[in-house]
């Protein structure tokens, strides 16, 4: 009875003091250690890890260009899963990334966004450079229609004024000059009525460029080669 009288208002606070060292034990022998050397990496996404779709983890990544290209959570889901989602082109790319780190999880998966930002950036500039030529070639050749319709109406309306000077003015007919001018040449079968018996064959005038015949030249046709034009 002695020793419970001398101890007893002590005894509550030693079990206190006992119980307080082997929670502080216990909690230190639970928490995770890094290798020496080697910096902490976060929360590891695994198989086993919640689902990185949720707004804590998607946050924070590269903002896509092309709503095709918003596959950030799609790819975090898979790394901290490994599940596919039915979409095979995910193993193929990225299953050797599967369970590693947040960080690196959100990196690879930033990394995937702005891949296809990029992949998609060059197919829309390829395609409307192919665009852009189509609609050059077309254009150049509607010019060219356009032009060689003009140049058929161009040279009809030539030809009607040639006709119109030599064949209806002084009864010739119209020769194709070919690089050169038209010429309107004798009809006459004969030869000219100076004596000289020179051939009307020979009888012929270079047409000016709008398809008329000038005084002067007839005037030196008539004079060299008599009787060959009326």
């Amino acid at each position: 009875m002695g020793v419970s009288t001398r101890f007893g208002a002590k005894t509550p606070r030693f079990l206190a003091s006992a119980v307080l060292v082997i929670a502080v034990m216990t909690s230190c022998s639970m928490a995770p250690t890094s290798a020496p050397g080697s910096p902490s990496t976060g929360p590891v996404i695994g198989p086993s890890a919640p689902t990185p779709q949720a707004p804590d983890a998607g946050s924070g990544l590269v903002t896509p260009v092309h709503a095709r290209c918003d596959v950030g959570n799609k790819v975090l889901h898979y790394l901290a899963s490994g599940d596919n989602g039915g979409d095979p082109q995910l193993d193929v790319l990225l299953s050797k990334y599967v369970g590693v780190s947040l960080p690196q999880a959100r990196a690879v998966a930033d990394q995937q966004i702005q891949q296809c930002d990029a992949n998609l950036s060059k197919q829309e500039a390829a395609q409307a450079s192919a665009e852009a030529s189509a609609k050059a070639k077309a254009s150049q050749a509607a010019a060219e229609a356009q032009a060689s319709a003009q140049a058929v109406q161009d040279q009809a309306a030539l030809l009607a004024t040639e006709q119109k000077a030599c064949a209806a003015a002084l009864g010739g007919q119209v020769r194709d000059g070919g690089f050169f001018a038209d010429l309107c040449v004798s009809s006459s079968q004969g030869s000219t009525t100076d004596g000289s018996h020179t051939s009307c064959a020979y009888a012929e005038i270079p047409f000016q460029p709008g398809g008329t015949l000038t005084s002067a030249d007839l005037a030196s046709i008539r004079s060299g080669y008599p009787g060959c034009f009326p």
